[in-house]
């Protein structure tokens, strides 16, 4: 099951497991009681053609078959 990450009103982040039928419903916070939010995580990672092929050297062409 995935891990989701929750942000309430009183400014207490926590994380909760939960299926992901689940995911969408707030879930109460465990310092205020008040139901929190779920939040978007931050973490994206390009995945651009132009990335990966940065991370690599450049390969000679052979021509002459």
């Amino acid at each position: 099951m995935p891990v989701y990450t929750y942000k309430c009103e009183c400014g207490n982040g926590f994380e909760k497991i939960q299926p992901m039928s689940k995911a969408s419903d707030d879930q109460p916070c465990p310092e205020c009681g008040k139901e929190a939010p779920r939040s978007v995580g931050s973490i994206f990672e390009n995945n651009s053609t132009r990335a990966r092929s940065a991370n690599f050297p450049k390969r000679k062409r052979y021509t002459n078959w």
